[in-house]
């Protein structure tokens, strides 16, 4: 077998397997090269190679869990962190994380942040004796589910990092009153109010990453938190249920809807049921008027940028009769 054969062999059994291809010689390393120049593979860490087509149809969680696989092949005891060890857990979270932040993050109990070795890795403080605890999650070894939610609820701004809470509870990975309980414990870490408000205030309910981030937004801007995921029953069809991501009850008995359009409403064949965008956009009108003869006065729709931005979720609901008032987010103090 020629070394191109091989190498095409080789790369086809990492993907099966999750993880990237590294060079095992000089030749292989030459002739991935080669094929990168080409751009025919990409290289997406150092000495990682994977075709691009197949790379590009990868989520960012998806491709992390790729490079970390690939690394704990040659480091077995590599204990990932933040938000790779979440990745390992399946807990949703926004991909504009990925963006501002593309770095693998290793545990680490000694020495200094920074690795000299490769600017992609980031070594991330964790106690040795949670070290030890490390579980192995989706074929890599990470911290245990309430270390990674507690970091990752110390890292990143509390509206982002609410989706991981969010998901590992809706999964039952963890229970909130043992959640709260291991964040209020004293682990001396900066940070740790914001990860004691986020165990406190999660709640499960919400759907995925964006709906999460959505709901953040709605307690730190003032708006009156929503029941969420509220179902209807289509009277002229018992057997059809909608459900709203939010609704609020005004005192007058007014309801209003909130709905999360995020993109895999709109591309995910499992979301369209395969139907092109056209289709996907009159079953939603057809939801809207079913919900607005069962009472429902307004439906409010906003993007993910609208939640990102905050005024324009913000004014789409005040200007629906929202009631607007102080921020209830308890992390803000």
């Amino acid at each position: 077998m020629n070394t191109y054969a091989s190498v095409m062999k080789t790369m086809d059994a990492a993907k099966r397997y999750g993880r990237c291809m590294r060079a095992s010689d000089a030749a292989e390393y030459m002739l991935l090269r080669r094929m990168k120049a080409k751009k025919e593979i990409i290289c997406p860490y150092p000495n990682m190679y994977i075709d691009r087509g197949y790379w590009s149809s990868l989520s960012p969680p998806d491709q992390m869990l790729h490079i970390m696989r690939t690394l704990s092949r040659g480091h077995p005891d590599m204990v990932f962190a933040g938000i790779s060890a979440a990745c390992a857990w399946e807990l949703d979270h926004s991909f504009h994380l990925h963006a501002q932040d593309n770095r693998i993050m290793i545990a680490a109990s000694s020495g200094t942040p920074t690795n000299e070795y490769c600017n992609r890795i980031r070594r991330f403080y964790v106690p040795r004796h949670e070290i030890e605890q490390a579980q192995s999650v989706a074929g890599v070894k990470v911290t245990t589910i309430q270390r990674t939610l507690f970091d990752c609820g110390r890292i990143y701004e509390p509206r982002s990092a609410l989706s991981f809470y969010d998901s590992a509870i809706r999964q039952g990975l963890v229970d909130r009153e043992d959640l709260a309980a291991y964040c209020n414990e004293k682990h001396r870490c900066r940070n740790q109010y914001q990860a004691r408000a986020l165990a406190v205030f999660a709640n499960g309910l919400s759907e995925n990453g964006g709906e999460s981030f959505c709901y953040g937004t709605m307690a730190e801007e003032g708006v009156t938190l929503p029941e969420q995921q509220v179902q209807f029953v289509d009277k002229n069809n018992p057997n059809v249920v909608y459900r709203v991501d939010y609704l609020w009850r005004l005192s007058d008995g007014t309801l209003i809807a909130g709905e999360f359009d995020g993109q895999k409403k709109y591309m995910d064949p499992l979301m369209t049921n395969g139907q092109n965008v056209s289709g996907v956009v009159g079953r939603e009108r057809s939801r809207q008027n079913v919900l607005a003869a069962l009472g429902v006065s307004h439906t409010v729709r906003w993007f993910f940028n609208d939640a990102y931005h905050r005024l324009p979720m913000k004014k789409a609901l005040a200007a629906a009769g929202v009631p607007i008032g102080e921020p209830t987010a308890p992390w803000i103090r």
